[in-house]
């Protein structure tokens, strides 16, 4: 186990670890301000998808220099205050908890491949998914800033439940 730190440790999950993880870790690490230790993993990982990369990349948000782990490499070694699953939660195959965390946090997202879809709305749902993780990212960190100083907003929970 590593030694404690003042930084918030999550770890973001989804089944290949190549899409919806890999933004949420990437939105959490670009507007997180330092104030987390960010890792993300998968049941079966996979290499970063390269629309991921490219949607990213033109909002300003860099993902370069992450690769897809295995959520294998923290079972046991880990600890986290926070485990985020961004799949849907009738996919199968995709995590639906994490031993080593407090706690278990859901943001569903849709699949983002789908096989029979044209490039251009293949292309438009990566983004559309990419602006659903920023939104979810965001409204996450503002409720971690405010449980530090104790405000409470009932309106931000409805932005990241649906």
């Amino acid at each position: 186990m590593r030694e404690s730190s003042s930084k918030v440790r999550v770890i973001c999950l989804d089944r290949d670890n190549a899409i919806r993880s890999q933004m949420a870790e990437a939105f959490l690490r670009h507007f997180g301000e330092g104030k987390f230790e960010i890792c993300s993993g998968g049941i079966d990982p996979q290499p970063l998808h390269p629309l991921a990369v490219q949607v990213m990349a033109e909002i300003g948000v860099p993902m370069e220099s992450q690769r897809a782990k295995s959520a294998q490499d923290y079972f046991g070694k880990e600890a986290f205050q926070a485990a985020i699953l961004v799949s849907h939660p009738d996919e199968g195959d995709c995590p639906r908890l994490f031993p080593g965390a407090l706690r278990i946090e859901r943001w569903p997202n849709e699949v983002p491949l789908i096989s029979d879809l044209p490039p251009e709305q293949q292309l438009e749902r990566f983004r559309r998914i990419r602006d659903r993780i920023q939104v979810q990212a965001q409204a996450w960190i503002k409720a971690q800033k405010d449980a530090e100083t104790g405000v409470f907003s009932a309106k931000r929970l409805s932005v990241v439940g649906h």
